[in-house]
């Protein structure tokens, strides 16, 4: 396994990329050194602080850019700032409940943290929840690579083999999903 031979040489350089990966999202990255920690290659709880400080860091510095320049940024991207208004009717709808939850939902992290910076949130409200959820984020990610690690091991030699094969099929049909529906809609737009 290439990846595994890669973590063994690079040992604790897979920390600040892991940090800089979560700075602007990441979730794989974080998974497969969940995986590596489960193999004894990388510490889960250096992993778990590097990604936890890495997201919550770029979602700050996201919000600050949203209340620094947001509406006139978003005002500029159309397509943006139809997606921040939905993540500011979100924020209305679900209050703190969005912000501990928008970094599960695909393509939602960076927009969510410019929209809510436009809004009258104060920033002090968004740093606590913001570092609460980084933190949620950061051992679910984690820790879901280290069970897959884990189900590696006991399928057997061939384990990680299987469940990357695995991962790419679903990634693979989920790409396949996106470009399907981006193809329907510029049709529909014809």
């Amino acid at each position: 396994m290439d990846w595994i031979n890669w973590l063994q040489e690079w040992g604790n350089a897979f920390y600040p990329l892991a940090f800089f990966w979560a700075f602007f999202e990441g979730e794989t990255f974080v998974i497969f050194g969940g995986m590596g920690a489960q193999l004894g290659i990388i510490n889960l709880y250096w992993l778990i602080g590097t990604v936890w400080i890495g997201s919550f860091m770029g979602d700050q510095l996201w919000f600050w850019l949203g209340r620094r320049w947001g509406a006139k940024a978003l005002a500029r991207f159309p397509s943006a700032e139809t997606h921040a208004n939905r993540a500011l009717r979100w924020l209305e709808k679900y209050g703190v409940a969005f912000i501990l939850s928008f970094r599960f939902l695909y393509g939602v992290r960076n927009i969510a943290s410019v929209a809510i910076g436009t809004s009258n949130m104060p920033w002090s409200k968004f740093l606590f929840w913001n570092f609460l959820a980084a933190g949620i984020w950061a051992c679910s990610f984690a820790g879901a690579g280290y069970m897959f690690g884990e189900a590696a091991a006991t399928i057997g030699e061939n384990g990680p083999k299987i469940l990357i094969l695995s991962v790419a099929a679903i990634g693979g049909l989920w790409i396949a999903f996106k470009s399907i529906r981006w193809v329907v809609r510029r049709f529909a737009a014809s």
